[in-house]
């Protein structure tokens, strides 16, 4: 079982999560790797480490660089990569202790989030499928600094798992707007950095239509209140998005 896989989680003031992560992984593997961003306060190191993973302190170079940076002191070739608030289901555990990992495939796995104790089942977030299985020889994050994805030197084929991914991202909705405002800053120094900027159709119409797919066309209606808040943030996450690029750009 533990020489097939290796565990790579970035992680940043975790502490609610990362121990139940690390149990979940813990029945698939016992070579974990933790790449702590260094800005962290809590309880985080001390619960990985209890958990036997080997934790590296490192400071903040983006998403994709402190995954590679983990990917690189990792003992086996096939990386599982989740988040440090995802926990893997019993139905996927037993699917990857059964799966013969394929020089040729990535794998997905579906992600279900959860707003507080709300599991979301629209607003065009569930299912949700994500690549959180590859090689590491063939396969490498990419230099973006938010909303990476994996780039390989081969045509590889996408295998979904069975199983759920248990994503326990917001508390409540006031998380959920700190993790909103976080994002819209690093897509907006994303934009700046590659000089790729939203069109001016997006600048005008693009928060506007997010509430409207998320809440109409992605059925987020169906999630009740939790639907209606999602569909809020997101209008504000789009419109944030748009006042940090802007206020980069006349810097």
């Amino acid at each position: 079982m533990s020489d097939v896989y290796s565990a790579v989680i970035i992680a940043k003031n975790e502490e609610r999560t990362i121990g139940d992560c690390l149990d979940s992984l813990l029945q698939i593997t016992k070579d974990i790797v933790v790449v702590l961003d260094e800005r962290t306060t809590d309880d985080t190191e001390k619960i990985a480490m209890s958990k036997g993973a080997r934790v590296y302190r490192l400071s903040w170079q983006g998403f994709s660089a402190n995954k590679n940076y983990g990917v690189a002191h990792t003992k086996n070739n096939w990386v599982l990569c989740p988040d440090a608030d995802e926990i893997l289901e019993k139905e996927l555990i037993a699917s990857l202790k059964s799966l013969t990992p394929d020089m040729n495939e990535i794998y997905e796995f579906n992600i279900q989030t959860y707003f507080g104790d709300y599991a979301v089942k629209h607003c065009g977030w569930y299912p949700d499928w994500n690549i959180r299985l590859y090689n590491k020889t063939i396969t490498k994050w990419n230099d973006s600094q938010v909303h990476e994805k994996l780039v390989s030197s081969q045509k590889l084929k996408s295998v979904r798992v069975n199983g759920l991914v248990k994503h326990l991202s917001f508390k409540d909705e006031s998380h959920m707007k700190e993790k909103f405002d976080y994002y819209a800053k690093l897509r907006a120094t994303e934009w700046i950095r590659s000089k790729k900027y939203p069109n001016i159709i997006k600048q005008i119409l693009g928060p506007g239509f997010r509430f409207f797919r998320t809440y109409i066309l992605k059925l987020g209606i169906l999630d009740g209140i939790h639907g209606l808040t999602i569909a809020k943030n997101e209008y504000l996450l789009k419109k944030k998005e748009l006042e940090y690029w802007k206020a980069l750009k006349g810097k």
